[in-house]
Order: C-alpha cells, then structure tokens, then sequence
C-alpha cells in the first residue's frame, strides 16, 4: 500500500479529524503528541522545529492550545492535498510539499515525526531519520510502532533497532514506551 493510499483513503472516508490520518482517535494522537514534547523540554519556542509528515497540522494545532508554539515552525508533508489543508488552517506559518524520502529539507533546530514512520519500508525508515537529522542542527523526537513486524502494512521496531541506529550514527538516545500499547517515541540527539 502506498502513502497515498493509506493517507488519502482514510482523509476520503473521514475527512479532516484523526481518523482521516489513521489515528485511532484524538486521545491517542494528542498522548503521542505530549510525550514528544517532553522530549523538546519545554523550550519549543526557543527552538526552529519541522514536522515531518504534518498531516492536517494537528501539532501545530495542539501546541497553539498548550500556548507552546515554536520560535518557527515547518510543516512538510509528501500529500499536496494535505500541505493545501494546512496553508489554509495556518496561514501565518510555512508549509512545504516534500517527499521525506527523497528531497533536501529545510534546516530546523528539530525535527519531529508523529505517526510518520508507520507504513514505511526497512530501508525507507531508515532513510527518513538520515534525510532528518542532515536537515535539524539538534536532533528528531519520534514515534514508532513497537515490535516485530506483523502484516505487510505496519513498520515495526524494536528498542535494539534504535539502539543500534544510534550507536552507529554516534548520537544520544532515549526512549519511552510506557504510554500505549506497541508504540514507542524516541529522541536521537546530536552530540554537540
């Protein structure tokens, strides 16, 4: 299945709420939402930060009502559709359509990724967080699925899968896995 498909199928038969993102509803999507801010230590506004795979805009739209919006924000999605959808909700901030995958980002402080990583390849996961943190002078907050892949459809990792990565690209981690069920959110920081 691609993007596409899994995006703009669940946006046609629900339109603009979580589960037209394949969210199972709003409560699960803003519990994500609040870990990876914790990571960001309550100094979003100090900081430039990119949402990669922003959706409908819904963090930027949770942190307006957490009166913690970004020095800068950038929300970049691959869906034209859905950059359109944001351009419209937010005016006054910038939206960008870029394949994750494939194009040069816009330099942020962070880069953060909420439910972005779920239908990827092995290889195309990986690719995501390089292409990310080439492009953010810090570092990523990020969730994932957690586990071992079950189905064709959903990308799965595991602790020792981020681990690794981390060791390997030499950066600082953390990681929580104790807000719901199969889902994990990790920081990969930049050691400066």
């Amino acid at each position: 299945m691609t993007n596409s498909e899994f995006y703009l199928g669940a946006y046609k038969k629900y339109g603009l709420s979580p589960k037209g993102l394949n969210w199972n509803s709003l409560a699960t999507q803003e519990i994500r939402f609040e870990i990876i801010t914790k990571f960001l230590e309550d100094k979003i506004d100090d900081f430039i930060i990119g949402d990669a795979g922003c959706g409908f805009g819904d963090f930027l739209k949770y942190w307006q009502i957490k009166h913690l919006e970004p020095k800068e924000y950038v929300g970049i999605d691959c869906e034209e559709t859905f950059v359109e959808i944001c351009q419209r909700r937010f005016p006054s901030n910038c939206f960008v359509c870029r394949d994750i995958l494939q194009d040069r980002l816009p330099q942020v402080d962070w880069y953060v990724a909420s439910g972005s990583l779920n239908i990827l390849s092995d290889f195309e996961t990986w690719l995501f967080l390089e292409n990310m943190l080439n492009s953010a002078t810090k570092g990523v907050v990020f969730n994932i699925l957690c586990g071992t892949k079950r189905g064709n459809i959903f990308n799965y990792k595991t602790k020792d899968d981020m681990m690794n990565f981390a060791k390997k690209k030499s950066l600082k981690i953390e990681i929580v896995d104790d807000y719901l069920k199969n889902d994990m959110t990790i920081r990969l920081q930049k050691r400066i």
